[in-house]
Order: structure tokens, then C-alpha cells, then sequence
């Protein structure tokens, strides 16, 4: 019997080794390069380096990065690699276990599907390609089958090929709402690189500590044109007016803000800021939000600049089960002048995104 192997000793591994043992498989052992266990759910855990069969089977559970562990796995010689989707697509039970997982996931049926909803959205949709999307979610959400997979999009998130998200834009003032470490300002200063386009300034909001280190010291090495690129960092959340908030901190990209049900001492105390507040008079025109499910509120917290400068809007939807239909319809009611499109750009409709492009220069 051929040795399979599951690549990430965390708990998105071990819902991959439930579903593969809820099918009758039998897991020889973890991959984890990172992990100072030497056993994980009663198996070994490897390193890469360790793993001298090269022709096991390697499934790996983490997400969005697959693809590239997928090909570093690949050129040390191992022949059997299954990337994220692949795996999943492979081995439908790991949808089950994933699902109750997913952010936008919901026991309640009618809290993932609006139809009224659905149907007011899928109106305002400008391309095929978004409105066929959006039928492929609600599928998915409607009967979780691997036939309804949404298999993620290879495009730059934020910055696709496939819409122009700088169709009204000559010079960027650009809003990062969820700045994380600077993946997002790095990939905005390279497409106007590429596309010769202006950047101006980004303006990033980060609250979460251990992110905004990671954030100036980045922003520190970048390059704009050979020189250091106009960026300004907010140690604060975007949200829909100055107050402060509690805030789960140190959970890397899945910092947010707490909740009423969050134990206070799992929380500290954050700013939380409107772009509107800090913003209004430097005018942006691209505003992304990637905010662990504070999106409408920093929306409100936007209203005068989305209805006094039209900036195209990145706006993601899948932290909340009604965040797909509720923000677009919302941000329809600001602005009724936008051609909106759908994106998912992660595994388990994970990194959805609508983008609102104004459909004429400001």
C-alpha cells in the first residue's frame, strides 16, 4: 500500500485526516517543517528533509500558499504532490469537515442563503463571469458537493487582469483597511509599476501589533521608481467612527475585532478610526477592506468618501454568512454608480471579493 502523508501538522490537518479515516484510508504520518511535535493525533510528524519515500502521496491542508509548497515539494523530487484543491476535489469529505470551519458558514440555512438577496445582487453584477460565480456559491453553500467547488482564481488578488481596477485612475491614493504584514501595498506599488501608473500614496490600517511590526518593516524596504513610496500607517482599526475597541490580536491575518462572546481577557484595547475622519481631505480613489467581518462598519465610516469621490471599492465578503448579498446591496445604496464584479481567490470561498469600479472619472 502507497504511504500517504498530509502536509501541515495543524487543525486543518487534522480535518484532513478525519475525512480520510471517515473513508477508510490510512494516513502514515504528518509533514510539517515548522511543527516541534514529533507526533500529532497519534502519527508522526516529519520534515520534508526526513521523508525518503518519493513517491508518497502528499496532500497538503494549508491553504491559499499550497500552490507553492506544492511546487517547492515538487522540485525536491517528490512525485505525488495534491495541492490544497486537488486534495479536495480528490477526497469530497474534507468539504464536511472544512465547512463548519469556514467563515461564512452557518447551521441555519437561511442565514447563508437570502434569495431576495441573491437575486437583487446577481442584477447588479456587470460580467458573466461574476454572475456565474455567484450561482456556483450559492450551490455550494446549497449542497457543499465537489462538483460545485469553486476552484480559486490564479489572478493578483486586488489587482486582477481581468478587470480594470485602475480603468478611472491616473494617480493611486490608495486605502488598505487589513494592511496585515504589506502583501497588499507590495503588490499594489508593483502593478502601477507595471502598468505605469502613478502611486501617489497608500494609506494602511493595521491594529494587531505583531502585524503592524511586520507592516513598517516592509513598507521600510519597499521601492517605488528607485525611491521610498509615500506610505502611512494607522495603527488602528477601520471602523465607522473614533472609539475603542476590543480587539483578538495576535491571530496573524484572523486578528479582529472582539466580540461580545470573547472572554475580555482574550482582548486588549484598540483605536478604531473612519477612513472618513482621517481621510476625507486627501481624497483616495481605491479603497480594499479586509477586515475579519468589520467591513460595514468601516463602510459607514467611508460614506462621504465613497459618495463624494467614487473610489473604486475591494471590498471582501466571506467573513460573515450575509456578506455576500448584504455589503454590495449596501454599497449600492451609497453609490449607485459602480459596475460590480465577484472574485474568489481562496480555497473554501475563502478571500471573496467585490470590486466596484465607478463607471466614469470623478
Amino acid at each position: 500500500m502507497s504511504e500517504i502523508y498530509i502536509f501541515g501538522a495543524g487543525i486543518q490537518g487534522q480535518l484532513f485526516l478525519n475525512a480520510f479515516q471517515s473513508t477508510g484510508h490510512t494516513i502514515t504520518g504528518f509533514v510539517d517543517d515548522y511543527s516541534n511535535c514529533d507526533t500529532y493525533n497519534g502519527l508522526p510528524v516529519l520534515r520534508t528533509e526526513n521523508l525518503k519515500n518519493k513517491q508518497a502521496s502528499i496532500y497538503i491542508s494549508i491553504g491559499l500558499i499550497s500552490p507553492k509548497i506544492k511546487s517547492a515539494l515538487q522540485s525536491q523530487g517528490f512525485e505525488n504532490v495534491f495541492d490544497f484543491t486537488q486534495s479536495v476535489l480528490e477526497h469530497p469529505a474534507i468539504i464536511h469537515e472544512l465547512k463548519a470551519y469556514s467563515l461564512w458558514y452557518s447551521s441555519t440555512p437561511s442565514d447563508m442563503i437570502d434569495a431576495v438577496g441573491i437575486a437583487k445582487l446577481r442584477r447588479l453584477l456587470s460580467d458573466e463571469k461574476s454572475q456565474i460565480l455567484l450561482d456556483r456559491i450559492i450551490a455550494f453553500r446549497t449542497d457543499f458537493s465537489a462538483g460545485h467547488y469553486v476552484v480559486p482564481d490564479a489572478n493578483t488578488q486586488y489587482f486582477p487582469d481581468d478587470i480594470d481596477v485602475f480603468s478611472t485612475i491616473d494617480s493611486v491614493r490608495f486605502v488598505d483597511a487589513g494592511a496585515y504584514n504589506g502583501d497588499t501595498v507590495t503588490a499594489l506599488i508593483q502593478a502601477c509599476t507595471q502598468q505605469n501608473i502613478r502611486f501617489e500614496y497608500a494609506a494602511c490600517f493595521e491594529p494587531d501589533p505583531t502585524n503592524l511590526l511586520a507592516l513598517t518593516n516592509k513598507v521600510a524596504d519597499l521601492q517605488y521608481k528607485g525611491k521610498p513610496p509615500r506610505v502611512f500607517t494607522y495603527p488602528a482599526a477601520a471602523w465607522r467612527k473614533s472609539e475603542m475597541l476590543e480587539f483578538n490580536a495576535d491571530q496573524a491575518a484572523s486578528s479582529c475585532i472582539a466580540d461580545a462572546a470573547m472572554p475580555p481577557a482574550s482582548s486588549k484595547a484598540i483605536f478604531g478610526l473612519s477612513i472618513d475622519q482621517c481621510l476625507l481631505t486627501a481624497a483616495p480613489n481605491f479603497i480594499k477592506m479586509d477586515i475579519e467581518g468589520a467591513e460595514r462598519s468601516a463602510l459607514i465610516g467611508s460614506q462621504q468618501i465613497i459618495q463624494t469621490y467614487r473610489p473604486v471599492l475591494a471590498v471582501c465578503l466571506y467573513h460573515r454568512p450575509s456578506d455576500l448579498w448584504e455589503l454590495p446591496l449596501f454599497i449600492h445604496e451609497l453609490m449607485s454608480d459602480y459596475d460590480m464584479y465577484l472574485r474568489v481567490y481562496g480555497d473554501m470561498l475563502l478571500e471573496t471579493v467585490l470590486y466596484c469600479i465607478p463607471r466614469s472619472r470623478a
